[in-house]
């Protein structure tokens, strides 16, 4: 009876580690997230647009949990909700979605956005980013979208008649004062027959004299 309990005290912990090996606990993996920002800016006069910008993944990257983002006439949005487990590079292309508002020019350039993930010493991953412009080899200071508004022309030159108008009528406010004219003010006859009398009766008192 001892035997069998020695032999059974003995066996237990073998069993129980050779349970371990083979089926292992799960152990929550290293994860890194990230978050990239975009910025949108409409240059010329004020519109009320909404502008749409896109990612998509590149060579297998992760992807996130929104692929559009939309910004009315500007700001600066976010890409969330990434998800890398490994190290390495993660790369992400970004455009604008080249809309239909009136008289605007959509910015045609594209950015590559990396991502590399990597170790860190007490076994977690870190992540860092970094944009490259399309057209270009340095890295961008960040995504940025600049698009134009131009008003049409009729629209700008019914600006400038307005202008030239107000202007006009300034010009005719600001007039001196007009002169009386026959009529107005002290009569001219008058005026005219009083200096003739008085030249008159001038000479007669000279004669006299």
């Amino acid at each position: 009876m001892t035997f069998g309990k020695t032999a059974l005290r003995c066996w237990l912990p073998a069993a129980a580690l050779l349970l371990a090996l083979l089926c292992p606990l799960p152990v929550a993996a290293a994860r890194a997230g990230t978050a990239i920002p975009v910025s949108v800016r409409t240059d010329g006069a004020a519109a009320d647009a909404v502008y749409t910008v896109e990612l998509t993944p590149l060579d297998a990257a992760p992807v996130p949990v929104q692929r559009a983002l939309t910004v009315k006439n500007g700001g600066t949005v976010y890409f969330t909700g990434f998800a890398f487990d490994e190290p390495g590079d993660y790369r992400y292309l970004i455009a604008e979605r080249s809309g239909g508002a009136a008289h605007t020019t959509y910015d045609a350039h594209s950015y590559t956005v990396t991502v590399r993930v990597t170790g860190r010493p007490d076994g977690g991953l870190a992540a860092g980013l970094w944009a490259v412009r399309s057209g270009e080899t340095a890295k961008a200071d960040g995504v940025l979208f600049v698009n134009r508004y131009d008003p049409p022309e009729t629209a700008a030159a019914a600006v400038t008649a307005s202008a030239a108008a107000a202007g006009t009528r300034t010009v005719k406010a600001a007039a001196p004062a007009a002169l009386p004219q026959t009529g107005d003010g002290f009569p001219v006859e008058a005026l005219a027959a009083a200096f003739c009398a008085s030249v008159i009766g001038f000479g007669t008192a000279w004669k006299r004299r």
